[in-house]
């Protein structure tokens, strides 16, 4: 029997379950496939990133790798993000060092987003590199028979109406009353912010899961009992079947809230008054990615907002009392201080009252990384992960940015989800 081994950084609060679902879903996805069943064993380790410093040695985790059977593994399969990327290179050579002599798989944004000319250079010791949704890519690499000396790339089409429901299949253990589940019911997203990674770079496609797996895996949750679930739709009012998702959820009369991260000018028209609708006949909470109310600046991030259905959008949300939030990003190309306080009062105005900012993150392969020089970003690296931000810029000084990181600090307290 051949051996994998999925190894994953990842950020899990206390009460939160530890088998991540982008995990499970490869998971369940293989394990659906009769070959693979019979052919392999798969294995997972979870790395609670929280629970280390950012420079923790490659040793720290010898006592959860050695658990392992390193020297008759035959693929070790690891989740490359920004937050693990500056030690992963240290742990592939201690993941050799401790016996293993299979081929490494990597996979996630760092990689998704990268060149193939320059991922043998920043990676020197992986063999095969899966770019995009890894279900099938993982799936074609565990089959294949012959393996080529250079590095191999992958970014094999997904067939969503065969993907198996990590929920449904048991992949997640869901305890009665667990306070927190993530879901999905689309990947990808069809708008072209030049700082995000979660639209589609091959095909700038939207990939959407069966409405009747998305309702069956509703109905598992909220017989569980679970307190939250946070879709992760990058935009979830946008498409076709969100209405119907959220009267599917509403016919339940649940108490589980579900959050939803929206657009506010998708809040128009007759599908905008449903969906308010609804979210006020329902458990919800929504979270607006705003980014800035700042003309130019949203242009520099191609991501323009409409103010005036903006403003229209606001009332409604407040007329209605719907709960929810926004978030700011700082550190844009063209802001300055005072721009991004203005951002944050507008916010304010229009009733909302919890507002969340970010820093800028340079994300790999978006159109805002390839623009440092353009705009003059300049990047340090700052907190537990040791994460890069963009500090200064043709905009604004450093010390503008520690003021906008210091008012920043002084609004609602936050998490990423």
């Amino acid at each position: 029997m051949k051996q994998l081994l999925i190894i994953s950084f990842d950020l899990i609060r206390p009460s939160e379950i530890e088998t991540p679902l982008a995990i499970a879903s490869l998971l369940s996805f293989l394990k659906h496939d009769p070959y693979l069943r019979d052919q392999m064993d798969f294995h997972h380790l979870s790395i609670n990133s929280f629970n280390y410093r950012a420079d923790a040695l490659p040793n720290t985790f010898d006592d959860s790798l050695l658990a392992f059977d390193l020297e008759n593994i035959s693929f070790i399969a690891i989740s490359a993000y920004i937050w693990n990327e500056y030690s992963l290179n240290g742990f592939i050579k201690h993941l050799r060092e401790l016996g293993f002599r299979g081929q490494i798989i990597l996979g996630g944004y760092q990689i998704t987003y990268a060149n193939k000319q320059e991922l043998p250079l920043l990676y020197p010791d992986a063999q095969i590199f899966i770019s995009g949704y890894a279900e099938q890519s993982l799936k074609d690499a565990l089959t294949a028979i012959h393996y080529a000396d250079t590095p191999r790339f992958l970014d094999s089409p997904i067939d969503f109406d065969l993907m198996p429901s990590p929920y449904l299949t048991g992949e997640i253990m869901v305890p009665e009353g667990t306070p927190m589940l993530r879901l999905e019911t689309k990947r990808g997203c069809p708008y072209r912010c030049s700082f995000c990674s979660h639209r589609d770079l091959s095909n700038n496609k939207v990939f959407k899961h069966p409405l009747e797996k998305v309702f069956q895996e509703i109905s598992f949750i909220i017989d569980k009992k679970v307190s939250r679930v946070n879709i992760l739709d990058p935009v979830f009012n946008a498409g076709k079947d969100y209405l119907d998702i959220m009267q599917e959820i509403n016919k339940s009369n649940s108490r589980t809230t579900f959050t939803l991260q929206s657009r506010l000018e998708n809040i128009k028209s007759e599908s905008g008054r449903q969906f308010l609708e609804l979210c006020g006949s329902g458990n919800y909470h929504l979270e607006f990615g705003l980014q800035t109310i700042n003309i130019t600046e949203s242009e520099n991030i191609k991501r323009k907002n409409n103010l005036t259905q903006i403003d229209q959008a606001f009332e409604q949300l407040r007329d209605l009392n719907i709960n929810y939030e926004v978030s700011l990003i700082y550190g844009l190309p063209g802001q300055t201080h005072d721009s991004f306080q203005r951002s944050i009062e507008y916010v304010r105005n229009k009733g909302c009252k919890t507002i969340k900012a970010y820093p800028l993150m340079l994300l790999r392969g978006t159109e805002l990384y390839h623009e440092k020089i353009k705009w003059n970003l300049k990047e340090e690296v700052i907190g537990d992960f040791n994460i890069p931000v963009v500090v200064s810029s043709n905009s604004f000084s450093h010390s503008d940015w520690e003021n906008m990181h210091d008012t920043a600090s002084k609004l609602t307290p936050h998490e990423r989800n």
